[in-house]
């Protein structure tokens, strides 16, 4: 059974705009260092510091939500 596969899904920290979130966790958003906690199964959307006060640090497509391993 090949679990290499398995294994890159499990061991991935970063994330694109829509796609789901793997588990219950604080993300940090890349471009402004944002934290949010997120809950298992929904998606990551797009940051609202971003596009607040901060909207001169969004680059579209580089929407990415990283895992926060320790806090």
């Amino acid at each position: 059974m090949d679990t290499s596969n398995k294994d890159e899904k499990t061991s991935k920290s970063i994330y694109k705009v829509g796609e789901i979130v793997p588990e219950d966790a604080f993300y940090i958003c890349v471009p402004c260092g944002n934290k949010q906690y997120l809950k298992a199964g929904t998606r990551f959307k797009s940051c609202l510091k971003c596009f607040g006060k901060d909207w001169r640090l969004f680059k579209g497509g580089l929407e990415l939500w990283e895992k926060i391993k320790n806090l």
